[in-house]
């Protein structure tokens, strides 16, 4: 049996591992990752039985990794390291509709536990299907490597990844490296941003970066990002930001609906396929995540958006619930859009 060590902790949100992407720390293929989350994002509805996920390998120790599909049946990943053969079933039946689903595989080796859990991201509150059991097995880099580095599955499968973290962000609002935020120094692009630089933001005055974090996020699925064109949103170039980043929109449609000059609403309701797309051209895209020790209003190229909110009390103006959101959607489709 080939000797072990300990995967190291991956930097950006704790991911060791994406597909098309690879390894992205340094642990060495041997290293063994006892305890995380494998997760697949998959293209809903599944109808008919099909292997997701298949890694046969035979060198110094026979191992497989497998994911499979059977509609009677429901999700199955079949786990083999050496003598070892760990099976790990999510029952179904599953939901099914048009949308987004996300296998998440949570393993602890030396707690000897494990869980399946489903989600069907469609609508404000996913459905959720879980299982649990005992006994799982630690992951190879190795075999994670070679996962990543086949051909893109394609049909259902949209990403996988494996990560440290205890969870995985249901919203992980950023916006792209190469975004122009106006800081006392000028406009500066946010993958160059650092603690220490000083943002403008419209409403709290200048405000100090505590942290500038980079992230690897997966392209595709629920985190694919939203390309804002130019002019549409005041900027000057098109930008790139997460789907649940929040945009400022203003004019005479908000204050004639909402009685307000300006008002919130993530990116991901924008899209129209003309002045804002669904970006899924990589696999991967890096981002940047700003903390200004508290929420803010900051300009992005002549863009204005939304960063370190926590909560809706955190919000510093209206944020509109989805029904608002097609209302002042259906009145910015007849008339240019420009923000506050």
């Amino acid at each position: 049996m080939i000797p072990h060590t300990r995967v190291k902790q991956a930097p950006q949100t704790g991911w060791i591992a994406l597909s098309d992407k690879g390894i992205l720390d340094d642990s060495p293929l041997t290293a063994l990752m006892h305890k995380g989350q494998f997760v697949v994002e998959l293209t809903m509805p599944l109808l008919q039985p099909a292997l997701l996920l298949d890694h046969q390998a035979l060198d110094g120790w026979p191992r497989t990794f497998a994911l499979l599909y059977e509609p009677n049946v429901g999700f199955i990943i079949a786990h083999r390291q050496g003598a070892r053969l760990a099976r790990h079933v999510l029952p179904g039946p599953l939901p099914q509709g048009l949308g987004h689903g996300r296998l998440t595989f949570d393993f602890d080796a030396p707690a000897r536990r494990w869980s399946l859990r489903f989600e069907y991201l469609i609508g404000e509150t996913p459905a959720v299907i879980c299982s649990r059991g005992i006994d799982p097995l630690p992951l190879q880099i190795a075999d994670l490597a070679a996962l990543c580095a086949m051909p893109r599955p394609g049909g259902p499968v949209l990403w996988f990844g494996a990560s440290t973290s205890g969870t995985l962000p249901g919203s992980a609002p950023w916006i792209g490296l190469r975004t122009e935020v106006e800081t006392s120094l000028g406009r500066v692009a946010a993958g160059n941003l650092k603690r220490g630089d000083v943002v403008m933001t419209l409403d709290q005055g200048p405000r100090m970066v505590l942290s500038a974090q980079p992230m690897s996020l997966p392209a595709r699925g629920s985190f694919a990002p939203v390309l804002l064109r130019a002019p549409y949103f005041g900027q000057h170039q098109d930008i790139l930001v997460s789907a649940d980043q929040l945009v400022a929109l203003g004019g005479l449609e908000t204050e004639y609906l909402f009685d307000a000059e300006a008002v919130l609403m993530p990116a991901s309701a924008l899209v129209d396929g003309r002045t804002a797309l669904s970006d899924d051209r990589r696999a991967v895209t890096g981002s940047v995540a700003l903390d200004l020790g508290g929420p803010a209003l900051i300009e992005a190229d002549g863009c204005m958006l939304a960063v370190g909110h926590d909560a809706q009390n955190d919000l510093p103006m209206r944020a509109l619930k989805p029904y608002e959101v097609l209302t002042l959607m259906s009145l910015l489709g007849r008339s240019p859009r420009y923000a506050a």
